[in-house]
């Protein structure tokens, strides 16, 4: 006897199910997005005011604000200029982003920045190991603010 089918009332019911989790997933995805880039952060940490940044965005906030009470991107009150890394959420976001469950523009935006990441660490790799070319590749990365790395004169300088 052939096995039977599912009816359609089970069909729609697993579909309604999909739907349902991947929406969960998508709300929980957002609260990771960091507010200020407005991307998965690929280097999270978390910030006095309790919110999760991508960690140059947030620096980059601080540094605009050069006395030590800071004011929150998110809420405007005042917060401290401390961050803790956030590995948790990285590992979740690698996790979700890798297994699909995350999907779309943060997602892929994500996997490129993750890419740009293990580019850059081959690299560096090879210019610390004497590659003259990639030596000065790290340092016109440095010099201009490219390939993920902070805009910084002196690394540019040690490196070309």
């Amino acid at each position: 006897m052939p096995p039977k089918r599912a009816s359609s009332k089970d069909t729609k019911a697993e579909t309604l199910v999909e739907k349902s989790y991947r929406q969960a997933i998508d709300d929980i995805a957002e609260e990771y997005v960091c507010p200020i880039t407005a991307e998965l952060p690929i280097d999270p940490v978390t910030a006095e005011d309790g919110r999760c940044y991508e960690r140059c965005a947030i620096e980059e906030w601080f540094a605009r604000q050069p006395q030590p009470q800071v004011k929150s991107p998110v809420t405007n009150e005042p917060m401290g200029k401390r961050l803790f890394p956030a590995v948790q959420v990285r590992n979740t976001l690698k996790r979700l982003v890798e297994s699909g469950a995350i999907s779309g523009s943060k997602a892929d935006a994500w996997k490129e920045a993750m890419a740009e990441d293990a580019r850059l660490a081959a690299l560096r790799e090879r210019a610390e190991g004497g590659d003259a070319d990639a030596m000065t590749d790290l340092g016109i990365a440095y010099r201009d603010g490219k390939r993920g790395v902070k805009k910084d004169a002196t690394q540019a300088f040690l490196w070309m």
